[in-house]
C-alpha cells in the first residue's frame, strides 16, 4: 500500500471514529430521554411532584368533603374535584365513597396521568401555580419547567430520534469496521467509541446531581422539593451512562486482549521461522 493510501485510510478512520463518537453521544442522550419520559417513570415523577407541590395532605380533608357533597347533587356521570389545582373528575358512582388514602392515591394517579398525557402548561400558566415567582434559570426553576418535557409527545419524539440516530450509528460502525483489518481492532475501536461517548455524559450527569444536592442546603421549601425531585431523577441517566461506560471498557478490553494474543502468536511464528534449519 502506498504512503498516500495509508494516509487517506488513516484520515478516514479518524473522521469516521470522531463522527461515531459524536453520534453516539446524541444516541445515548436520546436513550436517556426515552427512559426519563417513559410512562412508568414519567407518571412516577409527576406523581411525586403533585404530592409535594399541591400540598395534597393539607387539602385532602376539604377536597373529600366537597367531593362527597357534590356526589349527592346533580345527575352528571362525573363529579369535578373542587379545590384541587389540576382539573380532575371522578365518576359519580365512586365520588361518594372515596376517602382518605384511597382518595389521595386516586388523585395522584389521575393527576400524574393527565400531566403525562396533556402536559403541564395549564398548571404552569395558572395564577396559583406553585412555580409562580421561581426563577426559570435557577436549578429549581429548570427542574420545575423541565417537568413539561416529561410527557407522551416528547417520549415519541425521543423514540424517533433514537431510531434515526441508531441507524446512523450502525452505518458509521459498519463503515469504520470496513477500514479495519481484524476483528480485534474492530472491538477495540468500537469499545473505545462507546466509552468516549458515554464517559463525558456520565461525568456531566454526576456533576448535575451533585449541583442539585449541594443547592438544597440554601433552598426554600418549593426549591428544595424541586431539587430533591431532580436528584432522584438524575439516577436514571447516571445508571444508564455508567452501564454504557462499563460496556465500552469491556468491549475494548476484549479487543485489546485479542490483539495481544495475535501479537504473541505472530512473535512465536517469527521465532519458529528464524530457528528453522536452513
Amino acid at each position: 500500500m502506498s504512503r498516500y493510501r495509508r494516509t487517506a485510510r488513516l484520515a478516514s478512520q479518524w473522521f469516521l471514529g470522531v463522527a461515531l463518537v459524536i453520534v453516539l453521544v446524541l444516541f445515548f442522550g436520546a436513550i436517556v430521554g426515552l427512559q426519563l419520559t417513559s410512562r412508568e417513570n414519567g407518571e412516577r415523577i409527576h406523581r411525586r411532584a403533585v404530592a409535594s407541590l399541591t400540598d395534597l395532605d393539607t387539602l385532602l380533608p376539604q377536597i373529600e368533603r366537597q367531593l362527597h357533597e357534590d356526589a349527592g347533587s346533580g345527575d352528571s356521570k362525573a363529579v369535578p374535584v373542587r379545590g384541587f389545582p389540576i382539573p380532575l373528575e371522578v365518576p359519580r358512582s365512586e365520588a361518594g365513597t372515596l376517602s382518605g388514602a384511597p382518595l389521595r392515591q386516586r388523585l395522584l394517579d389521575e393527576a400524574a396521568r393527565k400531566l403525562y398525557d396533556d402536559g403541564m402548561s395549564p398548571w404552569i400558566q395558572a395564577d396559583s401555580g406553585p412555580g409562580q415567582g421561581v426563577q426559570r434559570f435557577s436549578a429549581a426553576g429548570a427542574i420545575y419547567h423541565g417537568l413539561a418535557i416529561v410527557r407522551d409527545s416528547y417520549h415519541k419524539a425521543f423514540l424517533v430520534a433514537a431510531v434515526w440516530l441508531g441507524l446512523m450509528v450502525a452505518g458509521l460502525t459498519a463503515a469504520l469496521a470496513m477500514t479495519l483489518g481484524s476483528w480485534c481492532s474492530r472491538l477495540v475501536v468500537l469499545g473505545s467509541a462507546v466509552f468516549a461517548g458515554a464517559l463525558p455524559s456520565l461525568a456531566a450527569a454526576v456533576a448535575i446531581r451533585f449541583a442539585f444536592k449541594t443547592a438544597q442546603s440554601d433552598a426554600d421549601s418549593f426549591a428544595d422539593t424541586m431539587l430533591d425531585l431532580g436528584v432522584d431523577a438524575m439516577w436514571i441517566p447516571i445508571r444508564t451512562y455508567l452501564a454504557l461506560t462499563v460496556l465500552g471498557m469491556a468491549v475494548a478490553g476484549m479487543g485489546g486482549f485479542g490483539v495481544w494474543l495475535q501479537s504473541r502468536g505472530s512473535g512465536r511464528e517469527a521465532t519458529y521461522v528464524d530457528a528453522a534449519p536452513l
